[in-house]
């Protein structure tokens, strides 16, 4: 794993799901490369620590099931803003709970 094998992973699932960056000051490449380079890091010392392959590949699937169940919560609570109860609604509808 490499951050630039990282980078690349990231940009194939961002054509499937655009992420909108709007009024952020980081650029959508600088933004990759701060996470992937931190999760190479993260692995790198991991490994140092006498982690195998498995339990490194767990704890990873831990943060990114973290950081999803984060990023929905935030999600949802952006949709719930008066100016986002119709496409909350909406989000309701298309996931088959509304």
């Amino acid at each position: 794993m490499t951050p630039e094998s990282v980078v690349s992973l990231i940009a194939e699932i961002e054509a499937e799901d655009r992420l909108d960056f709007g009024d952020l000051a980081l650029c959508e490449n600088e933004a990759r490369s701060l996470m992937a380079n931190h999760f190479c890091e993260l692995d790198r010392k991991l490994a140092e620590h006498g982690l195998t392959t498995e339990a490194r590949l767990e704890i990873m699937a831990a943060i990114a099931a973290h950081t999803m169940v984060e990023n929905m919560v935030l999600h949802l609570g952006h949709l719930r803003s008066a100016a986002g109860q119709a496409d909350f609604r909406g989000w309701m509808r298309r996931h088959g709970l509304g």
